[in-house]
């Protein structure tokens, strides 16, 4: 049971939406600086990583399968909007795919949280399913919401703390 993480999560989660509250759609692709996240491809990818965790915890996957191409960790972005969902659908799906990891989280096996990680890039560092479900519910979120945070500022919008 991963109950610290689901809390964490939940937390996160909320100041996701105050993040992304007053980011008018049209901006969500408005990439300020060369390599700089947006935010439509920064919920994307934290559906994706929702979606991983899902999958490590036995459940069924519900990201749609055309977003994958668009936010696994080596997608190239794209600035241009129409190549990317709606504001409103990148929240929903970012709120349903963590929804799904917690609830399994919350239901796992000693056994799914004690199995190795099969992800060369994190079986060092975080060697078993616990360590890289904490990461991905918790720690890889904030990282990405802080990038969020950033290009708040970036496009000069003004900061929530």
């Amino acid at each position: 049971m991963l109950t610290n993480e689901i809390k964490v999560n939940q937390f996160l989660l909320q100041y996701c939406r105050m993040l992304t509250a007053d980011i008018a759609d049209e901006r969500f692709a408005e990439q300020p600086l060369p390599g700089a996240n947006h935010p439509a491809w920064i919920l994307g990818h934290l559906a994706f990583s929702a979606d991983i965790a899902v999958g490590l915890l036995g459940g069924e996957k519900t990201m749609p399968a055309e977003w994958v191409e668009l936010f696994k960790p080596s997608s190239v972005m794209r600035t241009a909007r129409a190549d990317y969902a709606s504001k409103d659908e990148l929240l929903k799906v970012v709120e349903r795919c963590f929804e799904n990891a917690r609830q399994l989280a919350a239901n796992a096996a000693p056994e799914q949280l004690a199995a190795a990680t099969e992800n060369p890039r994190m079986k060092d560092a975080l060697p078993t399913n616990r360590e890289r479900l904490s990461f991905l519910l918790t720690g890889h979120l904030g990282v990405h919401l802080g990038q969020l945070s950033a290009w708040r500022r970036m496009v000069g919008m003004a900061p929530l703390f």
